[in-house]
């Protein structure tokens, strides 16, 4: 099928008749993009983790907005979905976005070093979520994001690591 891309930089459904279709071009966009290409960020550490588990994510959501644990069970939401194309753009540094890096415990002793990228949009927030592991990135998830959840989430609770901006 391919995929069709809108002026505004977003995946462009217009053609298609159904959410499988969307799909179908989200899947098309994601292998020809992200997951048979090398993806290096913009401090130049490489990113994995482009897999089928991870596209699920991105374009599915979930209709419980107040239990981050729960599990995705609506497997396809356009706002996700059109907005898979700012992944590489964002990691690479070609959209300018503001960096954040968290820590969390995992267990008693490992912690997880998260840096979450955002964007803003027309008053309209986009956050990549990263997990850092040495020389390395590896992708976690996207997700649009309204401005309560930026300053309690993100600015409240992360440190500012700068911008992601290749001018």
């Amino acid at each position: 099928m391919g995929y069709k891309m809108g002026a505004d930089g977003l995946l462009d459904f217009s053609d298609c008749e159904n959410d499988g279709e969307k799909l179908d071009q989200c899947w098309d966009y994601f292998v020809e993009n992200l997951s048979n290409v090398e993806v290096v960020a913009f401090d130049d550490k490489l990113v994995r983790g482009f897999t089928e588990v991870s596209f699920e994510h991105i374009v599915s959501g979930s209709s419980n907005k107040f239990d981050a644990a729960l599990d995705h069970d609506i497997p396809f939401v356009e706002c996700r979905a059109a907005r898979l194309a700012l992944i590489a753009k964002v990691i690479k540094g070609e959209l300018k976005s503001q960096v954040y890096r968290m820590s969390y415990r995992r267990g008693k002793k490992t912690t997880v070093r998260r840096v979450l990228t955002v964007i803003e949009i027309e008053h309209e927030y986009y956050v990549v979520v990263l997990d850092e592991a040495k020389d390395i990135y590896r992708i976690r998830t996207a997700f649009p994001a309204s401005k309560g959840y930026y300053d309690r989430c993100i600015r409240g609770q992360g440190t500012n690591a700068g911008i992601w901006h290749k001018a």
